[in-house]
């Protein structure tokens, strides 16, 4: 004989339109509003249709000059081909790694076809926006060989190159114009448990943010990391310090995206004691009540003085009254060494087989920081700085550890910079004998800077004879 109930049916039919819904998400994230309505524009825009400037209505949402631009550069198709350059190569035959030179618009759009839902990580440390940064000209009509142009100091059209300055008018658009459509093609190359990591400052985290929520969907929100970038205080600063930096992190779905967890380290560990001597080893307690009130979880508790306690105001119990005995009597439960302190649990250290959740502040003695990321290119350069802030090694290992990536995955950064991402997939390739795939994309962005005259300065890279950042 048996208690238990037949499960009950459900007594309305199959929610098609929820099942629609949950697609038109899954694909479509950035057409959904706040209260979860469908922003019908948006999704014309997405699928190609054009709007009429009388079409657009209020709504919640970050809008900015150019921004109906970006769905045109997301849905023109590009001319643009890979060439291979065998003699810059290594192994050529035989690598499974990529280095593009190039327009990352346009290479994301060539990777679509074969990289399509394949990438387990993204990560890029796009241009600040910091009032001296390059950042790509927000004119879809341009192609590669305009880029190339902008090598030198004029294009075609004669016009003269410049980085975006503070003082340009639309100065935050342009660069969102620049970033939009990268982002957009990006996802679509994400795996289903895929996540994306963003460097950024104070200058555009708020703006990335909102066209993140809007691309990947809030709720694949996953983290936005503190990273401590400079280990010493500037007294030079008008107001603040700046000591940090930000690193966004979204899941392409969130449910499917499992978070990989850090090797526990000696100073976690110490936080382990065994003030009973408790033949099972060390152990640290853990608080014994919830938030979520139930009333079958809030029962008097007797402490081994005699004092009776029950959970504070509003909060109950983790565990029902016969639960709570079976670890008393396994010696589970801590009064503290009065004997009449409130109950928490015991947690043994030999018992915590998983690794440590990881916590949004990096501090740099952990992780780096940005002389870090200097001083090890330097090492490979002759002591020469080719770099302004290159990430250190140690911070991008620590993202591919919580990326969950595992052996024969694929690894995208479409701002390449310093090649910070290859060297830690290599790194942990060669740690563990794993197989990882590195992608990595980089403007041929000249390496002489432009001074607000119109000049050209020379950089270390420069006189060294790299015209060019992806020459380096």
């Amino acid at each position: 004989m048996t208690n238990e109930q037949p499960p009950k049916l459900p007594l309305t039919s199959h929610n098609l339109t929820e099942d629609k819904l949950h697609i038109l998400r899954e694909h479509f994230p950035e057409v959904f509003t706040e209260g979860n309505f469908i922003d019908w524009d948006i999704l014309r825009l997405t699928l190609g249709s054009n709007l009429e400037s009388e079409d657009v209505k209020e709504r919640f949402g970050l809008t900015w000059p150019g921004k109906r631009n970006c769905f045109q550069a997301i849905k023109s198709p590009t001319t643009a081909t890979l060439l291979p350059d065998r003699e810059a190569s290594v192994d050529f035959d035989t690598t499974e790694n990529l280095y593009i030179e190039g327009d990352n618009l346009e290479v994301l759009k060539l990777l679509q076809k074969s990289y399509l839902g394949k990438v387990k990580m993204i990560y890029i440390d796009p241009p600040y926006n910091t009032g001296n940064d390059f950042v790509y000209p927000d004119d879809y009509t341009e192609s590669l060989k305009t880029y190339l142009e902008y090598t030198g100091q004029v294009d075609a059209q004669g016009r003269k190159f410049t980085n975006n300055s503070d003082t340009t008018g639309r100065f935050h658009s342009k660069w969102l114009n620049m970033m939009y459509p990268r982002l957009f093609l990006a996802r679509n190359l994400l795996r289903e448990d895929g996540v994306i990591f963003i460097s950024i400052d104070d200058t555009e985290v708020a703006h990335l943010r909102k066209i993140c929520d809007e691309i990947f969907g809030e709720e694949n929100f996953v983290a936005n990391v503190i990273w401590e970038r400079a280990f010493s205080p500037k007294n030079d600063a008008r107001y603040f310090s700046d000591s940090h930096d930000h690193i966004l992190v979204y899941s392409k779905i969130k449910e499917q995206f499992t978070i990989g967890r850090l090797s526990r380290t000696d100073e976690a560990n110490e936080r382990y004691g065994n003030l009973d001597n408790d033949p099972r080893g060390a152990w640290m307690s853990g608080d014994l009540t919830v938030k979520t009130y139930n009333a079958a979880y809030d029962y008097p508790i007797l402490t081994p003085s005699g004092k009776e306690i029950r959970p504070t105001e509003g909060r109950a119990w983790v565990v029902s009254r016969d639960k709570f005995e079976e670890l008393k009597k396994d010696n589970r439960i801590w009064f503290g060494n009065s004997g009449d302190n409130v109950p928490r649990l015991k947690r043994f250290l030999s018992e915590v087989k998983e690794g440590m959740v990881p916590i949004t502040l990096w501090k740099y003695d952990v992780v780096g920081h940005n002389q870090e990321g200097r001083q090890e290119l330097k090492a490979l350069f002759d002591d020469r700085g080719y770099f302004d802030g290159p990430k250190p090694v140690r911070l991008l290992q620590r993202i591919l550890h919580i990326s969950n990536v595992q052996n024969d995955d694929i690894i995208l950064d479409f701002f390449s910079g310093s090649a910070t991402t290859a060297h830690a997939v290599l790194a942990l390739n060669a740690e563990d004998g794993g197989n990882r795939k590195f992608i990595l994309v980089q403007l041929p962005e000249p390496t002489r800077k432009q001074k607000a005259d119109g000049t050209w300065e020379e950089t270390e890279a420069s006189r060294a004879g790299f015209s060019t950042i992806s020459e380096i």
